[in-house]
């Protein structure tokens, strides 16, 4: 039985680079950049006014009081989208809205609520205005050739417009892995369907897919298989043409448990089985031409955390992503936790913020089979191996299952 952290250098160490295509930016949300992107224009693109107001020479306002206002000449209108196109001559203001670009000598903008327009086409200023006042210069929220978006970034909407501003149409983005996922078990039967004596309702696989979506994957149910060795050899073949498999349930050391062999007689290399933790010590992983196969336990609670552990971040390489792990947070507990075993413990827990502190408290019966805690809470609280049993208040570290803010 190795330890997880062995376990997971083992698995990161198998993961093949990251393949690439071009998407359109519309569709590129969710997705990972596969490669640096420059701007390819100045933003903003122009010299505009961040203000309703008007535009002016400021040294012609230099000497411009409530006892001696200046008083300029009203020489046309610039807004956004429709520029000034006749000549600023000196002595001149230039009615400007807010994204409209500035003339050429023009200098500086003045609020509109700080001037004085009067009906004759010509406008009272009562104070200076300095250079660059309420004034945009070209690249000052992005310059030209800057890197606006980092290889491993994960695209969300604002960097989707960011890309769109710079004058980017197309993203080249990670190509997203290919996920098979297999139940196996007699017991198993579909959500749809009357369950029978000795029967349960197939329930890890959906769990499993939303799973892979949020990871980036694209999952594909390949249906329960029963616990015949041919059949699960038949479907091991068929799933190993994805650049992942996962397989929920059968490998343990039950005697219908014959998941690793069936690997094992379709040319899978299995790397590991078995891996000092709790939930899901009988976590296995095997590689076959360069897809990674994942052995999962079958109960829910143990299918959720070797996930989260040990293939989200598989995935997460496999995209390039610059983040393969979650934060961990320092939490502190309400009530004892009593540890049993020399592993590495993952808890269901729920924090909550008090004050400055987090505080965690577990989800009650810590039971692999007691799906509700994963529902009901939201981190796992990890336990390193060797823990002893933690009094109240003693400080623990967590992942959060969503984000918690």
């Amino acid at each position: 039985m190795i330890s997880a952290d062995e376990a997971l250098r083992i698995i990161l160490d198998a993961v093949p680079p990251a393949r690439k295509e071009n998407v359109a930016l519309r569709k590129a949300t969710g997705r990972t950049a596969a490669e640096d992107i420059r701007a390819g224009e100045d933003i903003p693109p122009f010299r505009n006014s961040s203000m309703d107001g008007y535009a002016v020479r400021s040294s012609e306002l230099k000497a411009a009081s409530p006892e001696r206002p200046v008083r300029l000449a009203v020489a046309g209108e610039s807004s956004a989208g429709h520029p000034f196109e006749g000549h600023f001559r000196k002595g001149s203001a230039l009615r400007i809205m807010t994204g409209g670009k500035l003339p050429g000598p023009a200098d500086a903008v003045v609020p509109v609520e700080i001037a004085s327009e009067s009906g004759n086409r010509s406008v009272l200023f009562s104070r200076p205005a300095l250079p660059g006042d309420f004034v945009r210069r070209p690249g000052e929220d992005i310059p030209r050739g800057q890197r606006v978006i980092a290889a491993g970034d994960l695209l969300t909407p604002y960097h989707l417009g960011v890309l769109a501003a710079t004058g980017h149409a197309v993203a080249r983005v990670a190509v997203r892995p290919r996920v098979c996922i297999v139940a196996t078990g007699d017991e198993l039967v579909r959500p749809d369907r009357a369950r029978g004596a000795g029967r349960i309702r197939n329930s890890s696989s959906y769990a499993l897919e939303g799973l892979v979506r949020e990871s980036g994957g694209r999952p594909r149910f390949m249906g329960i298989v029963r616990d015949r060795k041919k059949a699960i050899r038949k479907m091991v073949r068929e799933g190993l043409a994805s650049d992942v498999l996962l397989i929920t349930g059968g490998v343990s050391v039950g005697l219908h448990d014959h998941v690793r062999e069936a690997l094992s007689r379709c040319g899978v290399d299995i790397r590991f089985w078995r891996v000092n933790i709790r939930p899901g010590s009988p976590l296995l992983f095997g590689v076959s031409d360069g897809t990674l196969v994942f052995g999962l336990p079958g109960n829910p609670v143990s299918t959720g955390v070797t996930f989260l552990q040990f293939v989200r971040p598989a995935l997460r390489k496999m995209l390039g992503r610059n983040v393969l792990f979650p934060s961990q947070f320092r939490a502190l507990i309400d009530g004892p936790i009593a540890v049993k075993e020399g592993k590495r413990c993952y808890l269901r827990g729920i924090a909550r913020q008090e004050g400055d502190l987090l505080r965690v408290r577990t989800t009650g019966s810590q039971s692999s089979g007691v799906m509700s805690s994963m529902l009901k809470g939201n981190c796992l609280i990890i336990l390193p191996e060797g823990t002893t049993d933690l009094p109240s208040g003693a400080a623990v570290n967590i992942e959060f299952l969503r984000d918690p803010f």
